[in-house]
């Protein structure tokens, strides 16, 4: 079997995780945001706006596996608590305001540096596939965590449009290397989002789990990064 030409990485729970919980990194970011707003609101109704945008936002990206922006979710957020439309100025300033903290309370699991250290000296490319809806948000988390430089390349569902599982997005990343599905790996925790849109694309798939998984249609599925170092540098 020819060897692997690239190695996909997703990125939240995979590589990265987050020093607290993820409501509490949103009402971080919403309290900041409070003392930005022209016309008072707290960070609690701001979170209660959010908590009912988030719902209706979720439900439709995951039913039909497209991204909703950081932008559109900003301005959403923003037209409620303001009643008006906000200034692009504002919606900027916000958004840095949650690209920052999402960054700040990132954490590298430690087994993630020694992969991919192990895997960058060999003739293979690597790359981050992630559902995001910030594209700035996974590049300041890895660089702020000091990933970003092994990567050929992030591909994120706020860039692409797409969310996996759809094949969309997983051919896109594919399409920066020029490479064929069976030519690549996808490594990732979600059997949902990672290992069925890798293996509907036709890609090798790795799941990463530290949850119990009693049936999975992942080709390899491993506890952790270390344990799955050997394999993924043999593939």
């Amino acid at each position: 079997m020819a060897r692997a030409k690239a190695i996909f990485f997703d990125l939240g729970e995979t590589l990265v995780t987050q020093n607290i919980e993820d409501n509490l990194v949103t009402m971080k970011a919403l309290e900041k945001i409070s003392e930005i707003l022209p016309r008072s609101k707290s960070p609690s109704e701001l979170f209660t706006t959010y908590k009912q945008g988030y719902k209706v936002n979720e439900a439709f990206r995951t039913k039909h596996h497209v991204e909703i922006p950081i932008q559109a979710w900003m301005v959403q957020l923003l037209r409620q608590a303001l009643g008006r439309e906000p200034e692009e100025i504002l919606v900027e300033e916000a958004i840095k305001i949650v690209v920052s903290a999402r960054a700040e309370n990132a954490v590298v699991f430690p087994d993630s540096n020694p992969l991919l250290e192990k895997l960058s000296k060999k003739k293979i490319k690597l790359g981050i596939i992630s559902n995001v809806s910030s594209h700035d948000v996974a590049v300041e988390i890895l660089r702020k965590v000091g990933l970003l430089d092994y990567f050929h390349t992030v591909v994120t569902s706020a860039f692409v449009g797409i969310r996996k599982p759809d094949p969309g997005i997983f051919l896109y990343a594919l399409l920066q290397f020029k490479l064929q599905p069976k030519q690549a790996v996808i490594v990732g925790d979600s059997e949902k989002h990672d290992v069925w849109g890798g293996a509907i694309t036709g890609m090798k798939t790795v799941l990463v789990s530290k949850r119990p998984v009693t049936e999975s249609l992942a080709d390899y599925r491993f506890a952790s990064l270390a344990d799955a170092s050997a394999t993924l540098a043999s593939l």
